[in-house]
């Protein structure tokens, strides 16, 4: 079967959601069964049979004092107990719907995110590098990339990459190649690591995403390039599916090509979760 194993009820920013709420609110609200059954017919529609929702840690008002940066403290206005209770009220109602975090790497919070997983039930969690500090890798309005340099940036991401696939905190690693998101393919230096990040998170045991999201993002090109997407396949490292939606038009979006990235890596199977235990199930073939 197919799986979308990232997305999110909202987009990102005040603004942006304030903009969108009219198309949620006439489903009864962003958390509402009907909003999450419209993510459901979507993937249906793209022939995908199971979804988890993995809402950004940092929406939450119980971690708006992790990161002293304003974006984080701007969004961390919902309540995670009730974004739980919607899941499981929709999963009650017979959709296909896992429940999932995306999970911000956050050094200086290692034992926070270790207590905030333990207590929700959440079936798989995303590990993200989006900050590195106070700096936002993918941050539109002020990149890291416009303060170190892309070179700078890409040797801290992949340093932070391994350490949080290390962390033994994550289920899998997303984006794996994101500070590219602007255009800023990985230099020399950064791929001449590549072997030693793939070889890092093979032996963390964690599984690394093909996410379609960046075909949607100025780079024009999947999470990872296909040749990185293949030493992770050579590596042994399993792989799940993924949009990184923020509304039901974007659930498994341009997944035919993400499926024969798949497939051209060498995968046969992707894997699935469910109370954050891993299972491997056939790629289903593409039609």
């Amino acid at each position: 079967m197919l799986t979308d194993y990232h997305m999110h009820l909202q987009p990102d920013g005040v603004a942006e959601r304030r903009e969108a709420a009219a198309t949620w609110e006439a489903h009864g609200g962003p958390l509402s069964v009907d909003w999450i059954r419209r993510y459901v017919e979507a993937a249906r529609r793209r022939a995908v049979g199971e979804i988890a929702l993995t809402e950004h840690v940092y929406r939450f008002a119980a971690v708006r004092d992790w990161h002293d940066v304003p974006f984080w403290r701007e969004e961390a206005t919902e309540d995670v107990d009730a974004y739980c209770a919607a899941v499981a009220e929709a999963r009650a109602e017979g959709l296909p719907v896992l429940l999932g975090v995306e999970m911000d790497w956050l050094p200086h919070r290692r034992d926070e995110i270790a207590a905030f997983l333990a207590a929700h039930p959440f079936d798989i969690v995303l590990g993200s590098v989006h900050y590195l500090g106070d700096l936002g890798v993918d941050a539109p309005g002020a990149p890291a990339t416009a303060a170190l340099g892309a070179e700078a940036v890409w040797d801290r991401y992949l340093d932070e990459f391994v350490a949080a696939a290390r962390s033994g905190l994550f289920d899998v690693m997303a984006h794996p190649d994101l500070p590219k998101v602007f255009g800023h393919p990985a230099p020399e230096p950064a791929r001449a690591r590549f072997d030693e990040v793939v070889a890092a998170v093979a032996e963390a045991g964690v599984a690394i995403e093909c996410s379609s999201a960046g075909l949607r993002k100025a780079v024009r090109e999947l999470y990872p390039e296909p040749d990185l997407l293949r030493r992770f396949r050579e590596a042994g490292v399993p792989a799940t599916l993924a949009s990184d939606a923020h509304r039901p038009e974007d659930v498994a979006a341009d997944y035919s090509t993400a499926v024969a990235a798949l497939r051209g890596a060498g995968y046969t199977e992707i894997t699935r979760f469910r109370s954050r235990v891993p299972e491997p199930t056939p790629i289903r073939t593409w039609s």
